[in-house]
């Protein structure tokens, strides 16, 4: 016994497949967001610390635009861990 019209049960099923897709795509562009954003309050928190090193220390230049983790990790400063 068939419900639908053919046209009709096509299109549930292009409605069904374009679901999938999006149920699959959207947690996936959702991960990648948070990881960007995660990284940009990493490199800014990097970058906080880098200055807090170099008021402290006698740190004339410090060259930390590009990389300001990397400058940490040179000069064996590391951001403390979450707790």
């Amino acid at each position: 016994m068939r419900i639908f019209e053919p046209r009709v049960a096509s299109f549930i099923k292009v409605l069904a497949a374009i679901s999938l897709v999006a149920l699959v795509l959207t947690p996936i562009a959702w991960g990648y967001e948070q990881r960007r954003q995660a990284r940009a309050w990493q490199m800014a928190a990097c970058t906080y610390r880098v200055r807090e090193v170099a008021l402290r220390t006698a740190i004339v230049r410090l060259e930390y635009a590009s990389d300001p983790c990397g400058a940490l990790q040179r000069l064996g400063f590391e951001l403390e861990p979450p707790r």
